[in-house]
């Protein structure tokens, strides 16, 4: 059997595996399952789920053609051998989007809210949102006209609310319905037409800020800088302060599964092949 299919064969048969792991989560989940037992599911899930990945990606090459006995597989070199460089000012931009997306992600894909002038709320999905320091709490993200030219209410909303406007970031549970919320969201919608009545979570009002009741966490955070981009870009970088962290009491350091985009117009979650991905033009 070659290698190809002997990667094939094992990874089909862990991803079933993963498969029956989600069915068996959902039916233990269902029926009031203990807290012990479902954390020993999920963690035989995600364990299975990651092995499927590292057969699939032939970092275990070693171990299926019987060539290494070592515990621990030797890392592969994909740049090792034939390379390809790519002058990226000669592509297209669907071509560059594609290109940097696959080598940059996968990347964690938000809601991210805000508010007019006169009090209604937009949501619109962000995959650009990124760390730029600890202390201070310091994030940033891109935003700039949508892919029909149309000018982001979630900028307009910021522009006009200047630096001190308030931003709500939630991130979302790696599975279809958020994908879906997702795909709702970034759809051009009339001004009196609010996001937050299409998705499937629902809007909470707290001292901190707004919540989405679906999402896994939400990021609380002000406005403290916009800066326009170099080489007549027209995107804007948002520079936010981060006020607030908000999670599931119960929660505490479980691990959840994030949605993220793994390809330039593909989302799934963070855990390893997990027998779904979602495709979505955006």
């Amino acid at each position: 059997m070659k290698i190809e299919d002997k990667r094939e064969f094992i990874s089909s048969f862990l991803g079933r595996c993963v498969k029956y792991a989600d069915l068996s989560l959902e039916r233990k989940i269902e029926r009031g399952g203990g807290d012990i037992e479902i954390s020993r599911w999920e963690a035989y899930r995600d364990f299975t789920a990651y092995s499927a990945s590292e057969v699939i990606s032939g970092a275990l090459d070693e171990w299926l053609d019987g060539s290494s006995d070592s515990a621990l597989p030797s890392a592969p070199e994909p740049l090792g051998s034939e390379i390809l460089s790519t002058d990226i000012a000669k592509l297209s931009h669907v071509e560059r989007r594609g290109l940097i997306a696959r080598v940059i992600g996968p990347r964690p894909v938000f809601l991210v809210g805000t508010r007019d002038s006169s009090g209604a709320r937009n949501l619109a999905p962000m995959s650009s949102v990124s760390i730029l320091s600890n202390t201070p709490p310091l994030i940033a993200m891109s935003l700039s006209s949508d892919k029909g030219g149309r000018i982001r209410n979630t900028f307009q909303n910021i522009v006009k609310g200047g630096v001190g406007s308030e931003v709500s970031i939630h991130a979302l549970l790696g599975d279809r319905r958020s994908a879906m919320d997702v795909e709702i969201s970034a759809q051009p919608h009339p001004s009196d037409v609010s996001e937050w009545d299409l998705v499937s979570g629902r809007l909470i009002e707290c001292e901190s800020g707004d919540l989405l009741s679906t999402a896994i966490a939400t990021v609380h955070a002000e406005v403290v800088e916009i800066r326009n981009l170099p080489r007549n870009c027209k995107a804007s970088l948002i520079i936010l302060e981060i006020n607030s962290v908000t999670l599931a009491l119960e929660d505490g350091e479980e691990r959840r599964p994030r949605l993220i985009q793994i390809s330039d117009g593909t989302l799934s979650n963070d855990i390893g092949p997990s027998g779904w991905a979602y495709a979505l033009d955006w």
